[in-house]
């Protein structure tokens, strides 16, 4: 799947710059891309059957930063449609069930610049180590509201739908409605 990714993405973006493309299907899979879709270390990241990466969305695996080795995964499972400018970043570990649904402009992101202690307030942000609280779960079936952010060592359960602009810092049961800032749980779906 790994090169497939970097075939459909080197091909896409030779087409693109000559042809000015708007969208895609590359021919012998169902992996659609849109145009500015940035990958980094594609060699970690798994891209399901059927899904839809949307104009300027960032996937990004830091294997290494500031000398500091990291082993990371990111698992996009299979039919799932991630709208425009979404970010995703791992040095830990992402999966993202199938069937998922993402608006516009959400971040996912399973680590930090540092650990917000004492010792490290003095450091420039960009120059402290990439800290991760732990991995990021999305159960399927879950409804991921435009502009919202899943932050690290949360699990959202099956068939969640998490409002716009909500931050997840917390686990979201299954067949649920969290929103806000934090996120909460406000319904539950029955």
């Amino acid at each position: 799947m790994i090169s497939l990714i970097s075939k459909i993405v080197s091909f896409y973006n030779l087409l693109y710059s000559k042809f000015k493309l708007r969208n895609m299907r590359y021919k012998g899979s169902s992996i659609y891309i849109t145009p500015k879709i940035r990958f980094k270390n594609k060699q970690y990241i798994s891209i399901g059957d059927n899904c839809f990466l949307g104009k300027g969305c960032r996937i990004e695996a830091w294997d290494k930063y500031n000398d500091k080795n990291y082993l990371p995964e990111i698992i996009i499972g299979n039919d799932v449609k991630i709208y425009a400018s979404c970010h995703i970043g791992a040095i830990n570990k992402i999966v993202i069930g199938d069937q998922c649904l993402f608006g516009s402009n959400v971040m996912i992101i399973d680590h930090s610049h540092g650990r917000s202690i004492l010792s490290e307030a003095e450091i420039h942000p960009s120059k402290r180590d990439l800290y991760s609280k732990g991995e990021i779960v999305i159960g399927p079936l879950t409804w991921i509201g435009e502009n919202a952010v899943i932050l690290p060592g949360v699990h959202i359960g099956r068939s969640v739908i998490i409002g716009a602009n909500a931050v997840v810092t917390k686990n979201i049961p299954d067949y649920s409605v969290a929103v806000g800032n934090p996120a909460k749980v406000v319904k539950k779906i029955v």
